[in-house]
């Protein structure tokens, strides 16, 4: 199955498994709005370890499900260009040819999708293809048919693109780690992550981040939007309010990650 590209999604399900550091949560859809919701505390399903993907597939109902990653399982790159090629071919090989540079390991072990920005950008993402291939083997066989994979940054990113007021930079925090994205014209532009600690540490992280994307880029991010795993998130809220940041809540919807939710 691989990826699926979330920029361009198919026939969804309504029956989601979000897969976070140290949690996993049953998602369920009923006309784009959250019908039910269900979190396990205790589980890496991202983990080598392969987590207890059959005892989550089992626990389903027989319906179609999708499955969303974080950003943890992933690696993101930017490329700039002088050019791009306009057939896909020559593209390939060209953003191939710049990860091969940069990437010490065997890509072949990897799934490997990318987008164009614009005429010069292309934004890369990787993911080991065991772990996609040990969540379709769990899934194999069961009464609920996988037939999503995806990633709670693309779906914010795509949920950004569609938003009437598009934040300037979006964070997503978990117990273990923490992924910022930040965007000019809906696109993205630069993305961190890092471990996750004390609110008052993901601040100051977020505090930094944010100076170096001003001036590396010369922007001004100021309103963000914020998807908080731990349920911190009025704390960091709080926090964030004294550096000047709007937090955006319109756009969001009641769950961010999942795909086709409002």
């Amino acid at each position: 199955m691989g990826l699926i590209d979330l920029f361009l999604p198919e026939r969804l399900p309504r029956q989601f498994v979000y897969a976070g550091d140290r949690h996993a949560e049953t998602v369920r859809l009923r006309d784009g709005r959250v019908d039910g919701r269900s979190r396990t505390d205790g589980t890496a399903l991202a983990d080598d370890g392969g987590g207890d993907w059959a005892g989550v597939a089992g626990a389903l109902r027989a319906e179609e499900t999708g499955v969303v990653f974080n950003a943890a399982p992933f690696i993101y790159n930017f490329f700039d260009f002088d050019q791009l090629p306009w057939q896909r071919k020559g593209l390939r090989e060209l953003v191939a040819w710049r990860l091969q540079k940069i990437f010490p390991e065997d890509i072949a072990a990897y799934d490997h999708r990318f987008f164009v920005l614009d005429r010069r950008r292309v934004f890369s993402i990787l993911v080991r293809r065991a772990l996609l291939e040990r969540v379709e083997e769990a899934f194999h066989g069961q009464r609920a048919p996988l037939t999503y994979i995806g990633n709670s940054t693309m779906e914010m990113l795509a949920r950004a693109r569609r938003a009437k007021t598009a934040p300037d930079f979006f964070l997503e925090r978990d117990s273990a780690g923490c992924c910022m994205v930040f965007l000019s014209r809906r696109a993205p532009i630069y993305i961190r992550k890092f471990k996750s600690g004390p609110v008052a540490d993901t601040v100051e992280e977020i505090g930094k981040t944010v100076a170096f994307v001003r001036n590396q880029y010369g922007i001004e991010p100021r309103r963000y939007w914020l998807l908080d795993h731990q349920g911190e998130d009025g704390a960091v809220e709080a926090l964030l309010a004294g550096g000047e940041f709007a937090r955006l809540r319109a756009g969001m919807g009641e769950a961010p990650h999942i795909p086709g939710s409002r």
